[in-house]
């Protein structure tokens, strides 16, 4: 439109000065030639064309989801917990407080320089209304795109598919009939005070037949007092959040090989149970060391006033009761008894625990047994890092499904049954194969589980021909391949009959250089050229437009709401879709600091992913070209 409004104005300005020419510059009545005014210099408006971002070396995508797997719709925020060094908006920006809070799910930023031997980023994901989740990415000169879920867990959750179950309550309401009364001096009076053993309790269980069974029940004492980090006591009496997550020890002990979950409680544990902890708790300068946790179930807590402050302690000598019920059919790798009439801390660090790390030679697993030690753990939301705290004893106490353990805490926390057991390897790697024994292309996603452990792996890159596990598990687990919801896994390339199954392996450091086959076919691979560029919006402020200018950007890819991959577009970038899939992309507007949404149409025709940005206007001569692409 710009350009035929140019070329109707320059006809109807030729058209207007013939004329004139012909009316009133003739001879005249002397025969003297009279030289005719010079006419106005046309001018036209045109658009400049906008500038691209900056290309870095790398970025970085979180993707935020809740507990079921839906994107959650409150507003974000993101903290690093580490050094933030290279990091960068996707407009190749230096960040501020703004490029940290999102209403869209998710953030995404560039990375300046990746060094020689990588460089990672410790996270921490906040959102209203939810519990904090934590994560790190990764980055190497060879993987320069590293990309993570994080699964949020709303503070009131009830009736859901998913093992977990959360409330939020006032003191008062967890009092129920009892009579309570809160001072900032003297803490919590239960009843008239008089009997130290008084308490409340808000209790919070999880029943589902065939997946999960467990619960926990918190009670605060009489005389609690509820101080804030700073020691200060809340001149409120807070609201108490407690939130249960069962380790679902009960279905992978029951499930089909076939099956396979695609969600589960574990999926939200903060931080992922493959991950580092400290050598010594109470030495900050100590070392870090790997491995993984198999947990027997974890309790979030926290208390909060109508100020938003929270408590952190409860004043000298005072503790709050942490009461687990625990599902009989969970893992113990490092199992170690507790004698009776024995010092349980004396006897764990001495017989298979340092700072709840199992020293164990060679732990045979079994399942948990009556006088089992089990190590405490806490999490620190802010900072999202585990530190051991304790150890509990398991007990007996008749119920047919679940053993006890209850601990006494001295601080507020997220607190964790876990067994830490050391990685047996850095990392390893295998291929992955179809049913032809071709290199897989189809969208898979590789499951590690046992009971009271899992961890879900998936290429964000788009390769499913291969896996490089880093950290893993030092203790035997099953292995799927999971395909839309279903286990395909048929066993390694060497061993397998055409059914599916899952596959037990005593030490995953074995299947180095191994190869697993999958019982699929490949799936029709389609390559689809895309260009994420910019265009100008304002075109109702000039006549000659410019071409749209290609420019780095972030892409997050979905099949059938599923999240698939993240690519970091240098302008141009190939897509390999399943020919007959449903996919959307979200690319990033580095302008106005959102996603925009588009369908993808699983094909081979090239497509572009338009950014607007407002154009800057100049105005230039009819016969200059100015800055635009035409006239």
């Amino acid at each position: 439109m710009g350009n035929n409004k140019f070329k109707l104005t320059k006809l109807a300005l030729a058209l207007g000065l013939t004329a004139s020419l012909t009316a009133c510059f003739s001879d005249n009545d002397n025969n003297d030639y009279v030289e005719p005014p010079t006419p106005p210099e046309e001018t036209v408006d045109v658009a400049v064309p906008p500038v691209a971002a900056p290309v870095q070396a790398g970025a970085v995508t979180v993707n935020i989801i809740d507990v079921t797997g839906a994107a959650i719709e409150a507003s974000a925020t993101i903290t690093f917990t580490s050094s933030e060094d290279g990091l960068l908006t996707a407009s190749g920006e230096a960040l501020d407080d703004e490029d940290k809070t999102t209403t869209d799910s998710a953030f995404g930023y560039t990375v300046e320089s990746i060094p020689a031997d990588g460089v990672s980023y410790d996270y921490v994901v906040s959102a209203e209304g939810y519990l904090n989740n934590s994560g790190t990415l990764a980055l190497t000169t060879t993987d320069s795109v590293a990309t993570q879920e994080i699964r949020l867990t709303p503070r009131t959750l009830a009736d859901s598919d998913i093992a977990i179950a959360a409330d939020t309550k006032t003191l008062a309401d967890i009092a129920g009939d009892t009579e309570i009364a809160y001072d900032a001096s003297t803490g919590l009076t239960v009843g008239d005070g008089t009997d130290p053993d008084a308490e409340i309790a808000l209790p919070q269980s999880v029943e589902k037949a065939g997946i999960a069974v467990g619960g926990t029940t918190v009670k605060i004492k009489n005389g609690t007092q509820f101080l804030d980090k700073d020691e200060n006591p809340l001149t409120s009496a807070p609201t108490m959040t407690v939130a249960y997550f069962a380790n679902e020890a009960t279905r992978n002990d029951e499930e089909a090989e076939d099956a396979a979950a695609t969600t589960s409680s574990l999926d939200a544990f903060p931080g992922g149970l493959a991950l580092s902890v400290a050598a010594d708790p109470n030495d900050e300068s100590s070392e870090q060391v790997e491995g993984s946790f198999t947990s027997g179930g974890f309790v979030a807590i926290e208390l909060v006033d109508d100020e938003g402050n929270k408590v952190s302690t409860f004043g000298e000598g005072n503790t709050i009761t942490v009461a687990m019920q625990v599902d009989k059919k969970t893992s113990n790798p490092c199992p170690v008894t507790l004698p009776a009439d024995t010092d349980i801390t004396t006897f764990a660090e001495a017989n298979g625990f340092k700072s709840g790390v199992c020293t164990v030679a060679n732990p045979v697993p079994r399942k948990l047994a009556a006088g089992d030690i089990f190590p405490v753990w806490s999490y620190d939301e802010d900072a999202g890092k585990w530190s051991f705290e304790s150890y509990g004893e398991v007990t007996d106490s008749g119920n047919a499904s679940t053993f006890d353990v209850s601990v006494d805490v001295n601080h507020l926390s997220y607190w964790n049954l876990d067994y830490f057991n050391n990685r047996q390897c850095g990392s390893f790697q295998f291929d992955i194969l179809d049913n032809t024994d071709t290199a897989n292309t189809a969208e898979t996603t590789i499951l590690l589980e046992t009971n009271g452990f899992r961890r879900t792996l998936t290429s964000y890159n788009g390769d499913y021909s291969s896996a490089t596990i880093y950290n893993p598990p030092g203790f035997p687990v099953t292995v799927k391949v999971l395909r839309n919801g279903v286990n395909v896994l048929d066993g390694l390339s060497t061993d397998f009959d055409g059914n599916a199954s899952a596959l037990s392996v005593d030490n995953l450091c074995d299947l180095d250089g191994e190869a697993l086959k999958l019982t699929i076919a490949p799936p029709v691979i389609v390559t689809k050229q895309v260009t994420t560029q910019l265009v100008c919006s304002n075109t109702d402020e000039f006549e000659v437009d410019t071409a749209p200018v290609a420019t780095p950007s972030l892409v997050r890819v979905f099949k059938d709401g599923s999240f698939k991959r993240s690519v970091y577009s240098s302008g141009t970038f190939n897509l390999d879709l399943e020919q007959g899939g449903t996919y959307t992309a979200n690319y990033y507007d580095y302008n106005t600091g959102t996603w925009l949404s588009t369908s993808v149409t699983a094909d081979n025709t090239a497509v572009t992913f338009d950014i607007p940005v407002e154009c800057e206007v100049e105005t230039v001569p009819v016969s200059g070209s100015g800055s635009g692409s035409g006239s």
